[in-house]
């Protein structure tokens, strides 16, 4: 069998179970086809063609980009291995060891310097601080955000929360998000000029208003990029930052792994324990429990 033929039923395998891993794992799984030419069988790949292609991937990729592209070429060829190719073990490939990097978060100071240098009297502050403030109260993912219809904003509730129904690309589940009533109002101010577009058929809720499509996420990230270095705020803070951004206020303010694995949806608790030790104080608070203090 040739490569390109095992690389696309493999793809076309992975799309029918998660649409957002096979994105990411067309692009690995590509760069290795191409790497390792002009093999063209399946057969003929060893664990020597894998070690190679980490080892070139090392002058140009971060340790966490070659640790996931290892853990892609594995699960290539533990598929194809369950299928019969036993020319190269899966469990040869193994994933590097490496330290993660402490990754910036966004705090309350952060959100009022980055709402300060925005005037929502002006169109497209207004969408980037709309964007900004959904993002923090909200932790939402960026995919999940770009995604958000027109259709699934539900009305303020008499609570005065707002709340729309989003869909995790990652497990095609959809779940609840809400937001305070000071993101509501930049909400309003937009939605009022959003339904007034014209020609206009698309009903995502953020889109271009010159070519009436959907943002896409590189314009956010740049979007937070221009505020956060116009607010002078010396860190790394990307969309996903606010994300960290909001577990860690929940346990600052004293809400519990089990707040943040329902407000950020979580589907696996590991994922929201994972948000216990980028809070100092609470991590603190509960080793101070058990631990004798003179």
């Amino acid at each position: 069998m040739t490569i390109q033929k095992a690389l696309q039923i493999y793809l076309d395998w992975k799309e029918s179970n998660t649409i957002s891993a096979y994105e990411r794992y067309k692009v690995r799984l590509v760069q290795f086809l191409d790497f390792i030419s002009p093999k063209s069988c399946l057969q003929d790949v060893s664990g020597e063609d894998v070690i190679a292609f980490h080892k070139y991937m090392k002058t140009h990729y971060s340790d966490a980009t070659i640790a996931y592209s290892t853990r892609i070429l594995r699960n290539f060829f533990w598929f194809w291995n369950g299928r019969g190719f036993e020319n190269l073990n899966h469990e040869e490939i193994i994933p590097i060891k490496f330290v993660n990097a402490d990754k910036d978060i966004v705090n309350k100071d952060d959100m009022e310097d980055m709402n300060d240098v925005l005037d929502e009297r002006y169109y497209s502050d207004l969408q980037r601080k709309l964007v900004l403030n959904l993002l923090w109260d909200t932790g939402i993912r960026l995919s999940e955000l770009l995604d958000i219809k027109l259709s699934d904003i539900k009305e303020q509730d008499q609570d005065k929360l707002r709340t729309a129904k989003v869909r995790t690309r990652k497990t095609m589940r959809y779940n609840l998000i809400a937001w305070g009533s000071k993101t509501n109002d930049l909400l309003n101010q937009y939605l009022g000029l959003r339904l007034c577009m014209e020609d206009v058929e698309s009903d995502y809720l953020f889109i271009n208003r010159k070519s009436k499509v959907r943002f896409t996420p590189k314009s956010v990230q740049r979007w937070v990029k221009e505020t956060r270095e116009l607010a002078g705020i010396d860190k790394n803070i990307t969309p996903h930052s606010f994300r960290h951004g909001k577990a860690n206020e929940i346990l600052e303010q004293g809400g519990t792994v089990r707040d943040v694995s329902a407000i950020l949806r979580h589907v696996s608790p590991n994922s929201s324990f994972n948000y216990l030790r980028l809070s100092q104080k609470r991590y603190l608070q509960t080793a101070s429990k058990f631990l004798q203090v003179a």
